[in-house]
């Protein structure tokens, strides 16, 4: 074999070692790759994992807390006191371990026609804690509410864990009387003791047409004076009727003088436009308004010897509910004559 030949297989067998190596080390090189990009896939799973288990276990907690908060709604009223105005008032009891967080109160206001609207709000510093009570006392705008109309309100609020608390639906009106506490072995109709009021004339005669003079909101009542009483009436009846009062209608009052009875009465009048009209037919009470029903004018006349003395006094009511016959006497309250 010559020395060139010799020559070329020497440089064949260094070629051939060179490729194996790098063979050799690509191999290597690929098989580290291979096991980085597994343990960082093999890394980033159990970090998902732990992220998922991190907010499976957040969400079955908060599932535990919103179930842990248990209430009880003691009372609630519902005051229409002017236009478009709505008070709500209620008292809560966390009846549960775990303090609760109020952050929002809705209300939703219905009446027959039919109309409904709602409105809320949020609530800012509005949290319990466990056993203790919450009392909830906010205004509401409720476009369209009226301080004489008969409404259906009902509201509810959300916690911050996402649970409704339902407050106690209520039908009430702008002095908050209550239907069922009227027609229940009452009556139909209310009376709104603090809107009572009386015209003192003097001694003066009061004819058809006489204006009425300034009123008084006193039940200290003049003796020998002609006086007409004003009483603000409401018509709760639960078939929703009006109620038609005739002249059998009166304010009456009684008190023992001198071992006998003396009764004094005020019949039913007609006030129109501040002014006496002298005739009567009859008196519509509309179904959830409130309306201002006149007596007189009329005097106690007691003898000067039964004086100062506090008699009771009593609404006297007969009409008619459609077609039927309608009556109700209302316990008012005790005058005081001088």
């Amino acid at each position: 074999m010559n020395t060139s030949l010799q020559h070329r297989m020497r440089n064949r067998r260094k070629t051939a070692g060179k490729k194996g190596f790098s063979s050799v080390v690509g191999a290597v090189f690929m098989v580290l790759i291979m096991w980085v990009l597994a343990s960082s896939y093999f890394v980033y799973t159990l970090s998902e994992n732990n992220v998922y288990n991190n907010a499976v276990a957040q969400k079955n907690q908060a599932n535990l807390d919103r179930l842990s908060e248990s209430t009880q709604v003691l009372n609630t009223t519902y005051t229409s006191y002017n236009s478009s105005n709505v008070n709500v008032y209620a008292q809560i009891q966390n009846i549960g371990s775990s303090s609760i967080q109020f952050i929002t109160v809705w209300l939703y206001v219905s009446n027959s026609t039919p109309w409904t609207k709602y409105n809320f709000s949020s609530l800012v510093n509005a949290s319990v804690q466990g056993g203790s009570t919450f009392t909830l006392n906010v205004n509401l705008t409720v476009t369209g509410v009226n301080s004489y109309s008969i409404y259906s309100f009902s509201s509810w609020l959300i916690t911050a864990r996402g649970n409704t608390v339902a407050l106690q639906q209520k039908i009430s009106s702008s002095n908050v009387f209550i239907s069922s506490q009227v027609t229940q072995g009452i009556g139909s109709i209310s009376m709104d003791f603090k809107q009572f009021q009386y015209y003192d004339f003097g001694s003066g005669y009061v004819s058809n047409g006489t204006s009425l003079p300034s009123s008084k909101n006193s039940y200290n009542i003049p003796n020998s004076n002609n006086t007409i009483l004003a009483v603000l009436l409401t018509n709760y009846d639960n078939t929703t009727q009006d109620i038609i009062l005739n002249a059998n209608s009166y304010v009456w009052i009684i008190t023992p003088q001198a071992g006998t009875v003396k009764p004094a009465a005020w019949n039913i009048a007609n006030v129109t436009n501040g002014k006496y009209i002298n005739s009567f037919s009859t008196q519509t009470l509309q179904y959830g308004k409130s309306t201002m029903v006149y007596f007189g004018p009329s005097s106690p006349s007691f003898a000067s010897s039964a004086l100062p003395t506090v008699v009771p006094v009593f609404i006297l009511l007969f009409g008619k509910t459609g077609t039927n016959d309608f009556g109700q006497n209302i316990p008012f309250v005790a005058f005081y004559i001088a």
